[in-house]
Order: C-alpha cells, then sequence, then structure tokens
C-alpha cells in the first residue's frame, strides 16, 4: 500500500446524493458535500481493510456509511451549537435555518440506512444504528453536563467515546468483522481511543482560530474541554472564574496565555501517551497478519491527528 493508492481510493469515494427529491434538499446537501472533508473515516477504514486483506471495492459501501453519518452529526451539531462556520465555511443552519438543517441531516441518516440495508449485512448495519444512538447519547450527557456544578475528566472520556469514538470504533470493527476476525473487543476498544485523541486534539485547537471557528466556543457555549479542566487542575485558583465563564456569569477569560500553553502542553503529552499504547496494538495485529509495513500509515494516521496543533506549542 502507498500513499498514492490511499489517496486514490479516497478521492474515487462518491459521497453524493444520488437519489432526487421534489425540494431543493439533495441538491444543497451535495453543495455541501463538495465543500469536502478530511475523509479521516473512510481512511482508517480502508487502512483497517488493507490490514485484514480485503479489496477495497468491498469497504466502498461501509467507508462512505462512516463519512456521511459523520456529515449527518455535524449537521445536527451546528444546529445545537448555533454555529454559523465550520472549517471556515458557512454551516447549513446559517445559509438557511434550524429546520432545514435538521431535515436534511435525518435525510443523509436515512440514505445511509437504505443503502446499507440493501447491501445484505444486517450484523453492519446494526452496529451503524449503534453509533447513531451512542452520538444521540453523547450529545444528551454533554447538553446536560452543562449543569453540572463539576466536571470531571471521567465525564470528558465518557461523552468523546461516545460522540467521536463511535464512529471511529466502526472504522476499526466493520473491516475485521468481515474479514471473520474473532478479537472485535480489541478492535473496537482501539477505535475508541483513536475517538479519544482526536477529541483532545479538537479541543486543544477550540482556543485558536485554526478550529474554523470563533476561539474558544466550548466555554462559551457551557461546556469545558480538556484543556479548560487540565487548567483547573494545573491552577486550582482557577476554579472558580472558569466555572464562572462557563456558566455565563462573566465573559473574561481567567487565565493568562503561559498557563493555557501549559495546559495545552499536558493534553499534548496525554495524546502522546494514548497514541503510544494504540501503535502497539496496531503493530501487535500487524505482525499477527503479516502486514508490517502498515505500521507507518497508522503512525501516519495518528500524527495527522495532531497535525492541526503541533505548530500552537511553540507560541
Amino acid at each position: 500500500m502507498t500513499l498514492q493508492e490511499l489517496k486514490h481510493n479516497l478521492d474515487d469515494l462518491q459521497l453524493g446524493m444520488t437519489d432526487k427529491t421534489v425540494s431543493a434538499l439533495t441538491e444543497e446537501l451535495n453543495d455541501l458535500i463538495g465543500a469536502g472533508g478530511k475523509k479521516f473515516r473512510p481512511a482508517l477504514l480502508f487502512l483497517m481493510g488493507k490490514v485484514f486483506g480485503l479489496p477495497h471495492n468491498e469497504l466502498t459501501t461501509y467507508a462512505r456509511a462512516v463519512e456521511l453519518t459523520h456529515l449527518a452529526s455535524l449537521i445536527h451539531d451546528d444546529v445545537i451549537d448555533d454555529s454559523d462556520k465550520r472549517r471556515n465555511h458557512p454551516t447549513l443552519n446559517s445559509i438557511r435555518d434550524n429546520t432545514t438543517a435538521i431535515l436534511a441531516g435525518d435525510y443523509v441518516l436515512a440514505t445511509i440506512m437504505g443503502e446499507l440495508a440493501r447491501n445484505n449485512n444486517s450484523e453492519l448495519l446494526i452496529d451503524l444504528t449503534v453509533c447513531i444512538q451512542d452520538l444521540a447519547d453523547g450529545e444528551w450527557l454533554q447538553y446536560e453536563l452543562k449543569s453540572k456544578s463539576q466536571v470531571r475528566f471521567e465525564d470528558l472520556e465518557q461523552i468523546c467515546i461516545k460522540k467521536t469514538g463511535s464512529l471511529i470504533r466502526y472504522c476499526c470493527t466493520t473491516p475485521a468483522k468481515l474479514a471473520g476476525y474473532t478479537d472485535i473487543k480489541t478492535m473496537a476498544t482501539m477505535g475508541e481511543r483513536i475517538g479519544l485523541i482526536f477529541q483532545m486534539a479538537d479541543d486543544i485547537v477550540d482556543g485558536f482560530t485554526q478550529s474554523g471557528r470563533p476561539p474558544f466556543q466550548d466555554i462559551i457555549n457551557g461546556q469545558l474541554n480538556y484543556v479548560t479542566l487540565k487548567l483547573i487542575e494545573l491552577y486550582p485558583n482557577l476554579y472558580r472564574p472558569i466555572y464562572a465563564l462557563k456558566n455565563g456569569e462573566t465573559k473574561e477569560l481567567p487565565w493568562n496565555d503561559e498557563q493555557y500553553l501549559n495546559a495545552i502542553k499536558a493534553v499534548h503529552e496525554t495524546i502522546n501517551f494514548e497514541k503510544d499504547k494504540l501503535i502497539s496494538i496496531f503493530s501487535d495485529l500487524c505482525h499477527k497478519k503479516n502486514q508490517e509495513e502498515l505500521i507507518p500509515f497508522f503512525e501516519l494516521t495518528l500524527n495527522k491527528i495532531q497535525s492541526n496543533y503541533t505548530g500552537l506549542l511553540s507560541l
């Protein structure tokens, strides 16, 4: 496998809505899809497929399904968060309104369910419905967390495994199940832990314009993330002012640049710790499958997660 081959597979992946609607729904969805995305999840699914020796065409339906489910979740998230930009592009709810955005997300999910049902693999269809349930459950938990008087790292981990880790888990377990691999639990854990570091990296970028949104949107929306919670752990005197900011009692950021950078570096170290464990798990799998040449691709995939924020560590 080469990077060029992986890029070719991703470029060939068709994500557009092929069924026409009487309304402009599919037309506007295809405009949104045309704006592009990173396709991290399909890339991981294709890589895992290579580990298990699966042909590319056996994976495309599932790669399309996981990326479009992710898109639907983002459309709904933007409504919940009242976001007007994502990746420096206007969100669908800002172009139209919340009603049409919710309908668009629902249409995408219905399309995916139909396509997987026609693929005649009920287990993988059920797995994706579990992912969608996890996405909703995680969003619910995150919303409830806004009203809690104290947020713990365990709360954040539970939410991000459901919200971010569920679809990445699907990318790891789906090729394994198609190949008849039996240790699905390890594949599921690997996917969920990748989701964990993915969310930590997003939390680091949240404080900067690199996120494609105004900085500090999480705490402005009443949510603590890994960085702001780490700030409290490192500097207990920030507990009250950070919670005051979270609860909307003040709009002033209570930390200084040095404190924020130290919190970022601490989260970065946690990511590196998790990354080393993931590389070890993947390497063991590749040794079992005589696919050692794929280990650098997995390392590159994890490094890509960090690439959005690594330049911020030297600010």
